[in-house]
């Protein structure tokens, strides 16, 4: 047995201990055999691979020195630049190429993660603070002002490797982009193209710039300037067909009336429940991500909080509502009991205090959401009183989130409430009432079987509205068809109808068949 045939062995050894040691463990070790694996092989051929390209260069780096000699500016300038490329291998990617004032890194290459675009932009964040900390070191012993460096980064298909160039040899629209966005980004900035955006939205806070001329472009590029990271980030990831983004279709009148009423809770500082009611399929998840993307990168503050209900907890009293706050305080399934009372604690405790009040608030709503603290003094008296239980909680978390609004607009996203239990829906309807008057939006997908359980849901509360999703229009089905089918020249109009005819309305149903007709090979997949 080779080389080769021992380490995939290894590899794929390591995988089938997955369930029964820690993920983390075995991604570290799966790496470094992967790693090895990919050395066995000096003189690679070329590949096509999905790589996040990373440049950096110093701005204005000959004014900064042009007082010194070109071996005193040499002395200087190279020590400061291996300094910002530390981060890179500190985040998991690898120096390409050093080049003038700066350098070109990549992220996924030899071996790719699927977190490789965050891990370049954290990298890119990190070069920016490793700056700040350069610049008043060279004004303080140096007397040189002003240091700073442009970041640029971009994801995408790249060539990489070949006898002929060597394995660093990186080629392709994502290498040639990422070189002019950091060229077009301002001096201590990190840029990034759409294609990096689409792969990280809900992990950074970033600010949508005006799309930028880029030479080698026919069409204006979508750029972001990224802020910093979220504290507490959740991947939203991108929506489509075998990794084709696609846009949202037939649902902008709807899309409409969220922005308008996510601008009325922040303009008039008023609370709003929406409740998008449509059978399954009808992409009522697609429009909360449509809109979840586009509040994100609005300039205001918002605080962002999910909760989906599930069949099998429909029977677990506050089941909806507690996952609520696992999410915003990232309480994972396998978190020891205690260390899922320590978060609670600490992320309550950050809008509460830590004072004995904030325990106290923290103790009595954690046992409501299902964390044991009856050993909690603050729950004498009470645990044997559900229902004053319920209610101190309620008044509670209306506190938590009324506090909260003071710093900026929250944002409550539930999804399938058809599944949530009786108890999470009696507590969100009286937290509705409670956060009439705070910049509160509540924004929650059911199906219509939530209104046989509730047929008065929502009704006679001006801030209530529901939104009723309809199938899609012959029209509308036939425009989401092309956009699943982008990059197909000419999509045969027999094929296009074939596809509506059978999904009648239901954009889920669009997707699945054309997932279905490249299984058939009547879609055939190319690079």
């Amino acid at each position: 047995m080779d080389n080769r045939q021992q380490l995939e062995q290894a590899i794929a050894a390591q995988e089938s201990l997955r369930g029964t040691i820690d993920d983390s463990v075995l991604d570290a070790t799966i790496a470094v055999l992967q790693q090895q694996l990919a050395l066995l092989d000096p003189h690679p051929q070329q590949q096509r691979k999905l790589a996040t390209i990373l440049f950096v260069d110093i701005s204005g780096s000959t004014q900064l020195t042009q007082s010194l000699d070109p071996e005193d500016q040499m002395a200087l300038v190279d020590p400061l630049i291996k300094r910002l490329a530390a981060k890179i291998s500190e985040y998991g990617g690898h120096i390409a190429r050093y080049q003038g004032d700066g350098f070109k890194a990549v992220f996924g290459l030899p071996i790719a993660q699927e977190n490789d675009p965050a891990q370049a932009i954290r990298a890119g964040l990190a070069i920016q603070t490793e700056a700040d900390k350069i610049a008043k070191e060279l004004e303080a012993q140096h007397e040189i002002p002003g240091f700073k460096v442009r970041v640029g980064i971009s994801t995408g298909l790249v060539f990489s490797g070949g006898d002929t160039e060597g394995e660093d040899t990186i080629k392709g629209e994502p290498v040639n982009l990422a070189a002019r966005l950091e060229n077009a980004a301002q001096p201590g900035t990190v840029l990034i193209s759409h294609d990096s955006y689409k792969h990280v939205r809900g992990v950074f806070d970033v600010e949508a710039l005006e799309p930028i001329e880029v030479k080698g472009f026919s069409e204006p590029v979508a750029v972001y300037l990224v802020l910093h990271a979220k504290p507490l980030a959740f991947n939203r990831g991108m929506r489509g067909v075998e990794g084709i983004e696609t846009h949202m279709v037939g649902r902008e009148p709807e899309f409409m009336t969220l922005q308008k009423i996510l601008g009325d809770v922040i303009e008039d500082r008023v609370g709003q429940v929406v409740t998008v009611v449509g059978e399954a399929g009808l992409g009522k998840s697609r429009l909360l991500y449509e809109f979840e993307n586009w509040a994100d990168l609005r300039p205001e503050q918002i605080w962002f909080y999910k909760g989906r209900a599930r069949l099998e907890t429909q029977g677990l009293p506050y089941g909806l509502l507690r996952d609520l706050f696992v999410f915003r305080f990232g309480i994972q399934d396998d978190d020891r009991a205690q260390a899922a009372r320590d978060k609670l604690e600490t992320g309550f405790g950050e809008v509460f205090g830590h004072v004995e009040e904030g325990e106290k608030k923290a103790h009595i709503i954690g046992q409501l959401l299902g964390y044991n603290f009856q050993d909690s003094p603050h729950l004498k008296g009470i645990l044997g009183n559900p229902q004053q239980l319920r209610d101190q909680s309620v008044m509670y978390i209306a506190a938590y989130f009324k506090s909260l609004a003071m710093q900026g607009p929250i944002l409550l996203l539930l999804e399938d409430l058809h599944w949530a239990d009786d108890a999470s829906l009696d507590a969100l309807n009286s937290l509705a009432f409670e956060l009439k008057e705070a910049p509160v939006f509540m924004l929650a997908t059911a199906r219509h079987s939530l209104l046989e359980r509730r047929p008065n849901w929502g009704e006679g509360q001006a801030f209530h509205r529901r939104i009723l999703l309809e199938p899609l229009s012959k029209r509308d089905s036939r425009k989401l068809v092309a956009e699943v089918l982008q990059r197909v020249q000419d999509v045969p109009e027999a094929l296009s109808e074939l596809v509506v005819s059978n999904a009648e309305g239901n954009p889920f149903y669009i997707e699945e068949l054309v997932k279905m007709l490249v299984e058939d090979g009547v879609i055939v997949l190319e690079e």
